[in-house]
Formats: C-alpha cells, sequence, structure tokens
C-alpha cells in the first residue's frame, strides 16, 4: 500500500488553488480510481500517509473528512478507512458564478416573512430552519444553570439589566477568544438578541438610507432583511464554492463605487458552507482597514466546523479595530434564548448607544444562564459531539439527495455548518417547487431569498440540522420526486 502512495503522480500545477488537504484528498481518490480498488478495500491509513506525503496528521485528518462527506470513504472504528460500498458521488460540485456588479434595491421581507408563516402552517418536516437539533442541545445542563440564576437575588437579575451585559458572560465570551492573535477583553463585548441585531446594530453605527453595502452573493436572508428595513443597497460579490468570498472582485467593486460597509461570512458561509483562507481573510482585513471601510463579520456558523480546528475568524486577524464581529449561541446551545454579541472595534462606542437607544439590553436571566453553563466547562464536548454528529447527518443527507434527485444537480460540499446548497437543473423554478413541496408537508428554503439576484432561482438551501430518520429520508424523496415532475412538466426531463 505504501509503493502505491510513492507511485503516484504530482499534479501541483493542476490544484494551485486547492488547499494542501484537499491535494490529499484528491491524491486519495487516484489511489482508488488508478488501482481499481473496489467498495470493501481499504485505503492508506493516516499514518501511512502522513509518512509518505510528508504532511501533518491534522492535514491527513481534514483530507480523509472531505473523502467520507462525499460519501467515497467510510470508517470502521479501530479497522481504518475503506472504499465506500455505495459511493454517493454522482452529483457534480458547485461552481463559482457571476454576480451584477451593479447596485441593487433589496425586496425580499415580503417573501421571507410568507414563507415563514406557510412553513409554520403547513411544513411537517422543516428543511429551511436552520437550528441546532433540539436531541443535542444539553437542556438539562441549561435548566440546571437557570435554576441556579433564578434562585440568587443578590447578582441583579431582578433589578435593571446591565446595559453591556452581564458580565458573567462578557467573561466566558472574552474567555472564548484566547486563541485570537488580537485578545478581546469583557469591555469590548455588548450582548445583543440573536447575531441579527448584532449586525442590524453595526448597520446603523455605520451607514445611512441610499448607501451601499457590499455583501456575498448568495447570502443569509437575514441580511438583505437589514438592508431593505434600512433602506440600503446591496453590491454583490460572488463566491467560490470552496474558497469562499471572490477578494479580486471585491478590489474592483471598491475601486468604482463607493461602499459605506461589508458584511461577509469569512467563516463557514451561510448557505454555501464555504471558509476562506487565512491569507485571504489577512488580505480582506487589510484590504478594508486600509479604505476604513467598515467590515460586518457573521461569525454565526464559526463553531460548527467539520475540520481539526476551528476557523479563526477575520476579527483575529484585525489590526486595523475595523472589524465588527457578530455571533451568537443561536446555532449551538439554545436558538430560542436569542443571545448574541458584538465586538465593535473602534466604533463599539456608537454600537453601544444605539443598542441602547432602541431596547436597552438583553433579558440578564438567560445570559446569566449562558454564563453560568459555560462556567461549567462542559461546552467544549457539546460543541465537539454537536459537530461530530452534523458532520455525519449533513452526508446522510448528501448521500440521499444524490440518490433521489437528478444527475445534473450540483451540490455543495460544505466545511461546516448545517445546510447544503443545491444548484437544481434548467426548467426548476424554486419557488413554484417550494410552493409544490408544501402541499406534502416539506419545506425548504427557496434561493430567491439569499439574493438579489435572478441567477438563483433555480437553487435551495437544504438545511440539515433534523436527526436523519426514516421520515427525512422519505421526505428528500419526495423532493426530489417533485424535482423530476418539475423537468417533465417544463420538457427538460432527462432522456
Amino acid at each position: 500500500m505504501h509503493q502505491i502512495i510513492l507511485n503516484l503522480d504530482k499534479r501541483s500545477q493542476i490544484m494551485e488553488r486547492l488547499f494542501r488537504y484537499e491535494k490529499v484528498a484528491t491524491k486519495i481518490e487516484d489511489i482508488i480510481v488508478r488501482n481499481h480498488l473496489k467498495p470493501g478495500d481499504k485505503i492508506p491509513s493516516l499514518r501511512d500517509v502522513v509518512k509518505e506525503l510528508g504532511v501533518s496528521l491534522a492535514t491527513v485528518v481534514q483530507a480523509y473528512i472531505i473523502l467520507e462527506t462525499k460519501g467515497i470513504v467510510i470508517p470502521k472504528p479501530k479497522s481504518g478507512y475503506f472504499v465506500n460500498s455505495s459511493p454517493h458521488n454522482k452529483l457534480q460540485p458547485l461552481v463559482p458564478l457571476i454576480v451584477s456588479q451593479v447596485p441593487a434595491t433589496i425586496e425580499v421581507n415580503t417573501i421571507v416573512t410568507e414563507m415563514l408563516k406557510n412553513i409554520r402552517k403547513y411544513a411537517k418536516i422543516d428543511f429551511a430552519t436552520m437550528a441546532p437539533p433540539p436531541e443535542l442541545m444539553p437542556i438539562t445542563k441549561i435548566n440546571k444553570a437557570m435554576i441556579n440564576a433564578s434562585k440568587e437575588t443578590s447578582n441583579g437579575n431582578y433589578e435593571y439589566p446591565y446595559l453591556e451585559g452581564h458580565p458573567r458572560l462578557l467573561k466566558q465570551i472574552a474567555l472564548h477568544t484566547i486563541g485570537w492573535n488580537k485578545s478581546i477583553s469583557q469591555d469590548d463585548v455588548l450582548i445583543t438578541n440573536g447575531c441579527i441585531e448584532a449586525i442590524s446594530l453595526c448597520l446603523s453605527a455605520v451607514t445611512k438610507a441610499g448607501d451601499i453595502v457590499a455583501i456575498e452573493c448568495p447570502t443569509y436572508p437575514g441580511i438583505l432583511q437589514c438592508l431593505e428595513s434600512k433602506g440600503l443597497r446591496a453590491f454583490k460579490i460572488g463566491i467560490d464554492p470552496e474558497t469562499g468570498l471572490n477578494l479580486d472582485e471585491l478590489e474592483a467593486g471598491l475601486n468604482t463605487n463607493r461602499i459605506a460597509a461589508c458584511v461577509f461570512s469569512p467563516s463557514l458561509h451561510n448557505p454555501v458552507g464555504c471558509s476562506m483562507p487565512e491569507e485571504n481573510k489577512i488580505h480582506l482585513v487589510k484590504m478594508l482597514g486600509e479604505r476604513n471601510i467598515p467590515l460586518i463579520e457573521d461569525d454565526a456558523l464559526g463553531e460548527i466546523y467539520f475540520g481539526t480546528n476551528r476557523p479563526l475568524p477575520a476579527k483575529a486577524y484585525d489590526e486595523y479595530d475595523n472589524v465588527l464581529y457578530c455571533s451568537s449561541f443561536s446555532k449551538t446551545l439554545t436558538p430560542g434564548f436569542r443571545i448574541g454579541w458584538v465586538i465593535g472595534g473602534k466604533r463599539h462606542a456608537d454600537i453601544e448607544r444605539l443598542k441602547f437607544s432602541t431596547n436597552v439590553s438583553t433579558n440578564t436571566v438567560l445570559q446569566d444562564t449562558i454564563g453560568r453553563y459555560l462556567e461549567s466547562g462542559d461546552y467544549h464536548n457539546h460543541l465537539k459531539k454537536l459537530r461530530a454528529v452534523v458532520k455525519v447527518h449533513v452526508t446522510k443527507y448528501r448521500n440521499a439527495i444524490s440518490n433521489y434527485f437528478p444527475p445534473d444537480t450540483k451540490i455543495s460540499l460544505p466545511k461546516g455548518g448545517y445546510s447544503l446548497w443545491i444548484e437544481l437543473p434548467n426548467g426548476i423554478s424554486a419557488l413554484e417547487l417550494q410552493n409544490l413541496a408544501l402541499r406534502t408537508g416539506v419545506a425548504f428554503s427557496p434561493g430567491q431569498v439569499s439574493s438579489t439576484s435572478t441567477n438563483f432561482y433555480q437553487y435551495i438551501r437544504i438545511n440539515c440540522s433534523l436527526m436523519y430518520n426514516n421520515k427525512i429520508d422519505h421526505a428528500l424523496h419526495v423532493l426530489g420526486e417533485l424535482v423530476y415532475t418539475q423537468l417533465k412538466r417544463s420538457g427538460t426531463a432527462l432522456a
């Protein structure tokens, strides 16, 4: 098996844009193809690959995660990795799209509001809502922390609330950033009602009606809703499904437009699941810092990574104090608590004033509850388990979609998060498909709510946060059949 690796052709020119671990993954795929390995055959062990290719164990682990996510290999406890008996890899990968470089007005609030109402009313299987699986929420421990927070009457929880946030929670959030290049103190943090309020406050602090804001295309629908409500225009920047934000497009846009701010998700982008390489994040921070253009960073999904190490946010490299960092516990602990935070950099005081003048503060008892839970030290183990389970379920969803959807469907290969971003074949309308699916009790998020561009009318987002079972499998099967039905009606059915 060692000799097989040594005999692999080197194709580094073709893969210059790929990460090192993706090169390793490609080489392992070459092993399988060139040596005609059959389902059930064992492939090189992690240590064999480390020794022969001269790369780190972390790099090889990430490469095998990629192969496992694709359905090409499967792990067997204490035995190693084997060729999958049913490699569900027939679907094509996503490719970057060129988007219009003209500032656009936004009109998504009505469609998003109606969509959410219909989901609540008709959906039995909800692939639209992104949240941690209820089965994995540490509800018992959270409840215990809440009881303790409610018992004490001397901690200020029953008085007018702390304006900046509960000291216990502020301290824990600051400690959570200890691995960043730039240290954060609890005085740098402001607690908000979820990540979306943090983003909204940041936009209000650095823009005015009519301004142009650069956003990723596609993006999280909530960001579009924020822009629309404030009368802001969107300048769309394309993303690469592997490396995220297109920095060349951004630089061109900055040179030709008066952009007031940027709202990006450099790590674990919603909905595609890509992450910018470290050097790209550093370049992004420098590009905007030198121009004094605020970068509002949405890092709500940063903890749900599938690799060995957490992708650091752009804020970790911020030497300009120009990144307004937004995150929350909604994607990792309890979405119903709506506890988020912002680290506003040099604009922090302005954000604080806006927070105080709108709703004063965020629920103190819930802040204290999460602070106490974080103090217990259980959060690290919870996240570890959550990431492992979500990664497996994303793979299962992806495999089912590969089985049930047309073969010319394109699908993302996320590096983390809960969602799959899917390009359906030509002739499919995501909104029409949504209406058909809701009649069967199945909901998803159509691409139209993730962009102002018409490029995404045939895209859908499937969230994989529901624990995979026979009902989920059946719902994906039904959705696939509806796609085939639409293809037949459009006259573009496969021969």
